[in-house]
């Protein structure tokens, strides 16, 4: 038996372009402590759109683990209603560990990558959202 790379082509398994830029609906799904090229420790997190049009669709985030950059990982767990706001000095690998199962909704932006790809980025998180969860484009600015 061969493989069939006509039906692979047609059923590629996934649409990899970038979402509309809207609010979402979002879960972790996975979450890791990982080492940027620069060095630099971040988690990197997998998140799933859980409703409307773009339920099942796949985001990710990473959170720089630096002083500067942690109100980003604060306001993501804030926004989740994580408890571990509150801890003191807590290991970024539990971090990551209590990460998945986590919703909020966040504000899904497109953007272009230096070799000119367009990519999603994800922000302004905050607690889950009856208009993210419908799924439906929303102007800014009205």
């Amino acid at each position: 038996m061969g493989i069939n790379f006509k039906d692979i082509g047609q059923n590629s398994g996934g649409d990899f372009t970038p979402l509309p830029e809207n609010r979402y609906n979002v879960k972790v799904e996975k979450a890791e402590v990982k080492t940027a090229s620069t060095g630099t420790k971040m988690i990197s997190a997998e998140f799933v759109v859980t409703e409307g049009d773009f339920k099942g669709r796949k985001l990710w985030n990473n959170f720089t683990l630096t002083p500067k950059a942690y109100v980003y990982l604060y306001n993501f767990l804030k926004s989740a209603g994580s408890t571990m706001i509150t801890d003191e000095n807590v290991d970024e690998v539990k971090v990551a560990a209590e990460m998945p199962g986590l919703t909020a909704s966040a504000f899904v932006e497109t953007r272009t990558t230096t070799n000119g790809n367009p990519a999603n980025v994800m922000g302004k998180f905050s607690g889950t959202d009856a208009t993210a969860a419908t799924g439906t484009n929303t102007t800014l600015f009205e």
